[in-house]
């Protein structure tokens, strides 16, 4: 009957929304893992937005559909004795755009296929940060955890003659502090929090498209981007979970050709999901959400599936 009601819940959700923040590493994806563990993380987005790929420029006379694959392979070990995770992603990705341009230049459509902007990063424990073993993440339960993660952004496919990208033609260097906690525990029943508070800092497009007429090429600068991303899990047993994710983003406005865009990010976004784990090694989640309030111009449709596959190694010296 839980499962029946939840999926109720999630329905009701979905259909009381329509505005979505896409973007975001999803839940539990900051949780101490134990030592010598490889993870391969894939996505299927589907979205409708106003929102580069990437989810840090907001165009609002932009009109995206995208199909998205992102792909996060992570591996977990240790630095003096301190929990360490280096991870990497590429993003397969389709869009079809829409640009609507003043009347001289008419809207413009455009179908492409390539890669959006991906990252490189390494997590390193800070407040009780140690390294486990399999042994003690099997009986230990989520604890107070507060790390280091620094990753660098790079761009996806771009083409200085096409007023729509699908990758940013810049580098993006992204600091934040994941920290997790137990908010209440009974038996094989559990409730967590997951914080993720980070900034970017933008390197500059010096060869974007400015009038498709003239060829003529600009360049453009944004400002730090803010996000604090949140989630709160609750597991109902080993494998059945439900998961409420926020996320809130401030800033990250751009300047062309030394004008500003008046395109900063103000809103908060939440979604609903729920996740099952089918063995210790294969994990399922899917959710659907909307911007609760914000003073920006964003808009997005969003249904999101993620699939975790694990690998343990277990050999002893």
């Amino acid at each position: 009957m839980k499962l029946i009601h939840l999926f109720v819940l999630l329905v009701s959700f979905c259909s009381c929304h329509s505005h979505v923040k896409a973007q975001g590493d999803g839940p539990e994806s900051h949780f101490k893992k134990p030592q010598k563990l490889w993870g391969l993380n894939l996505k299927y987005l589907n979205l409708s937005q106003n929102i580069s790929v990437n989810g840090d420029i907001l165009t609002p006379n932009l009109n995206l559909e995208i199909n998205s694959l992102p792909i996060t392979l992570f591996n977990v070990f240790s630095i003096k004795g301190q929990h360490a995770e280096v991870v990497a992603m590429i993003n397969p990705t389709s869009i079809t755009s829409t640009l609507d341009l003043p009347d001289l230049l008419k809207d413009r459509f455009f179908d492409k296929k390539g890669l959006s902007d991906g990252f490189i990063g390494l997590k390193i424990g800070m407040v009780n940060g140690r390294g486990i073993s399999l042994e003690e993440y099997v009986k230990g339960g989520v604890s107070f955890t507060m790390m280091s993660y620094f990753r660098i952004w790079y761009s996806g496919s771009y083409d200085n003659d096409e007023l729509v990208n699908i990758g940013t033609n810049r580098t993006t260097f992204e600091y934040g502090i994941p920290t997790t906690m137990s908010v209440w525990s009974k038996g094989n029943s559990s409730t967590n929090l997951e914080l993720f508070p980070s900034i970017r800092f933008f390197t500059k497009n010096k060869d974007l498209l400015n009038n498709p007429i003239s060829t003529s090429t600009v360049e453009r600068i944004q400002a730090a981007l803010f996000v604090f991303e949140n989630h709160f899990i609750h597991n109902f047993d080993k494998k059945l979970r439900a998961t409420l994710n926020g996320r809130y983003q401030v800033g990250g406005e751009t300047t062309t050709d030394g004008s500003k865009d008046g395109n900063a990010f103000n809103n908060y976004g939440a979604t609903l999901g729920l996740g099952y784990q089918f063995s210790p090694l294969i994990y399922l989640h899917v959710d659907y959400g909307g911007i609760l309030f914000g003073e920006d111009e964003a808009k997005s449709n969003m249904f999101r599936l993620n699939l975790q596959l694990n690998y343990l190694s277990t050999k002893k010296n």
